[in-house]
């Protein structure tokens, strides 16, 4: 019975199929399945290692841009067309955002950069923007450009009209460059710019602080272009840049301030944090501004990562990444947790944060004020991206920082 049990499947194997009739599939047998299961395994293990091996280099890239960020960012459209009062550009976020950025071109021949100022929005639809632009030089359709919302790339008097002096402080490293502009009054403002920005950052505001009568320093700290740089050239987070802010504050008591207003752009925000915190001496602080600033660096690179739509997890591997390569224990400037180990801001500080955030998260701003309701006040701008507020609203930007100097400084 076993043998014609055996014998009938044979006898079916050398049966001539009917024509157009495909041959059955062969038994898999145990061999064959393990042979399977091993390359499925093997192929497997080669996807996992390629996309581990694309993940690790899209992390370290991504660390990179925090630690050694690009001071001038590359230029990323194209001008669609120009006339002496308009520009046309390819329609995104950036070239939709409401408010006045700032516009740099390349002419294509000679390389020579120009910029301008973008007005509102005139026209657009689902492939152009057109906006109101001032400029001194009709950009050439074509030409490389970039919308920047520090507005210029060049110093306050050929930015604002503003006369100034390019002054240096001695920093903990050596000379550190500053510009300063001259005021009335004997409180200070010292600026400090935040990631890739530069000085520049304070251009917006410098009008406004010297309209007010505030003598202004907008200040480099270490490893910026021209000031000294620490042995590995990274960014720490304001673990030690805020010495040099420490630096700036005496070298303003040193020329004559008899008190300063400290005044923070995202990263720069975190140092002012960090330095009044860490300070053997902050008397001098009458009260402190802060724009989209840095208060938690782990809720920053949580936001960054959900932007590119990567998993939280990355965020949380992208984290220990960047402790790794800084050298800074991420816990150690918490402005949000150092204030509450502290009792809280001691000097009063105004908050002015866009809810469209993409880089340093809105919610942490929030939750600084909610913290501390008697002493940070939160003024918020709808729809405003990374220290955009000003560009957003710069009326109402300005009537809030003067309302809250004239009260405080």
């Amino acid at each position: 019975m076993h043998d014609d049990a055996s014998a009938a499947p044979l006898r079916q194997e050398h049966q001539v199929p009917a024509q157009g009739t495909p041959d059955p599939p062969a038994p898999v047998t145990g061999r064959r399945r393990s042979r399977l299961r091993r390359r499925l395994v093997t192929g497997i293990a080669g996807v996992l290692v390629l996309a581990t091996a694309a993940g690790a280099a899209a992390l370290w890239v991504l660390t990179g841009r925090l630690l050694q960020p690009i001071d001038d960012t590359p230029l990323n459209i194209r001008i669609t067309a120009a006339t002496p009062d308009t520009v046309t550009l390819p329609a995104d976020d950036a070239s939709r955002a409401p408010g006045v950025y700032g516009l740099t071109w390349q002419e294509d021949g000679t390389g020579q950069r120009h910029s301008g100022r973008l007005g509102p929005v005139l026209t657009q639809d689902s492939r152009t923007v057109t906006r109101e632009l001032t400029a001194d030089t009709v950009p050439t359709a074509g030409a490389k450009a970039k919308i920047s919302v520090t507005m210029w790339a060049t110093d306050p008097k050929q930015a604002v009209g503003l006369d100034y002096q390019d002054v240096t402080y001695p920093g903990e490293l050596g000379p550190m460059p500053a510009w300063f502009v001259p005021g009335s009054t004997s409180t200070w403002v010292i600026q400090v710019h935040g990631l890739g920005a530069g000085r520049s950052a304070g251009l917006r505001t410098m009008p406004k602080l010297h309209e007010l009568g505030h003598p202004v320093l907008d200040i480099t700290y270490r490893n910026d272009p021209g000031a000294p740089h620490d042995p590995d050239g990274t960014r720490k987070f304001g673990d030690t840049e805020w010495r040099d802010l420490d630096a700036a504050v005496r070298y303003a008591h040193d020329q004559g301030a008899t008190g300063v207003v400290l005044y923070g752009f995202s990263m720069g925000g975190g140092i002012v944090e960090n330095y009044l915190q860490r300070t053997a001496d902050s008397s001098t602080v009458r009260a402190v501004v802060l724009d989209s600033p840095a208060l938690d660096y782990r809720a920053a690179v949580h936001t960054i990562v959900a932007g590119l739509q990567l998993p939280s997890l990355i965020a949380d591997i992208e984290t220990q990444v960047l402790q790794l390569r800084s050298g800074v224990d991420l816990d150690n400037v918490d402005v949000l947790a150092g204030n509450r180990r502290t009792g809280g801001p001691e000097q009063p500080v105004l908050v002015l944060h866009g809810t469209d955030d993409t880089l340093v998260p809105y919610a942490t701003s929030a939750e600084f004020a909610r913290d501390w309701p008697g002493t940070v006040k939160l003024t918020t701008f709808p729809g405003a991206g990374h220290t955009a507020a000003w560009n957003a609203d710069p009326l109402r930007y300005e009537n809030q920082l003067a309302d809250f100097l004239r009260q405080h400084a």
